[in-house]
């Protein structure tokens, strides 16, 4: 049997110090390992999206694959174009009379659609007119409901 003094050497109590170097090390190197594949994914998906901005902006530069536009004399008119990403935008402009009947008014509708980044296809429709501005689209916010006011009976 050997004794605890300073000079003997127990390993019952080396060997639980011992392990937990041994896990502490481990742990180190899973940490430094998985720190260094999240900078490498980081990195590579950044180069993507560099790669995809530079390949839009240049796509975006292209000028419109279709182009049409119709004036008349007194100014109503239909335009629409159609670009190399995939922008659509359609809009006319028509005369109407005025609320005093003494005049016309330019009413203005049209439709934008175009893809996003993420490839969803975003369209807004559009209106300017009497009744003033007014705008559709599944992507816009939607304003709340006006609070009807109590009523007493």
């Amino acid at each position: 049997m050997i004794r605890d003094s300073p000079t003997s050497f127990n390993l019952k109590y080396l060997q639980p110090n011992l392990l937990s170097r041994t896990k502490i090390a481990i742990m180190k190197l899973f940490i430094v390992f998985f720190a260094a594949i999240v900078l490498t994914v980081s990195a590579q998906n950044a180069e993507q999206r560099r790669i995809r901005a530079k390949e839009l902006a240049a796509v975006r530069r292209l000028p419109a694959v279709e182009y049409e536009e119709v004036h008349d004399k007194y100014g109503q008119y239909a335009l629409r174009y159609v670009t190399a990403e995939g922008t659509v935008v359609s809009e006319r402009g028509r005369l109407v009379p005025n609320i005093e009947g003494d005049g016309y008014v330019l009413i203005i509708e049209g439709e934008v659609s175009y893809i996003s980044d993420d490839g969803e296809v975003y369209a807004t429709k559009f209106s300017a007119g009497l009744d003033g501005t007014h705008m559709e689209g599944n992507h816009l916010p939607a304003a709340p409901e006006a609070i009807q006011p109590e009523t007493e009976d």
